[in-house]
């Protein structure tokens, strides 16, 4: 399993942390915000660093591919 199929696996557990907070009668419309705040922050900051991994991935190949022009005569 690579960083990014982590990433997105631990992105799934917090949906479904959340989907738990929202669907839970017994708590009031203040402590699920407050409750969902933390793991809306850790999605996007999961979500930014997916991002982040595409785009360095995208930078090192088209480095690559630079080097073996180079190399070619």
């Amino acid at each position: 399993m690579n960083i990014k199929e982590c990433l997105e696996e631990y992105i799934k557990e917090l949906e479904s942390e959340a989907m738990k907070i929202i669907s839970d009668p017994k708590t009031d419309k203040r402590t699920k915000n407050l409750a969902m705040k933390p793991l809306t922050s850790k999605k996007q900051i999961i979500k930014n660093t997916i991002d982040a991994l595409e785009l360095v991935e995208r930078v090192h190949e088209e480095e690559m591919q630079k080097a073996q022009e180079l190399k070619r005569p």
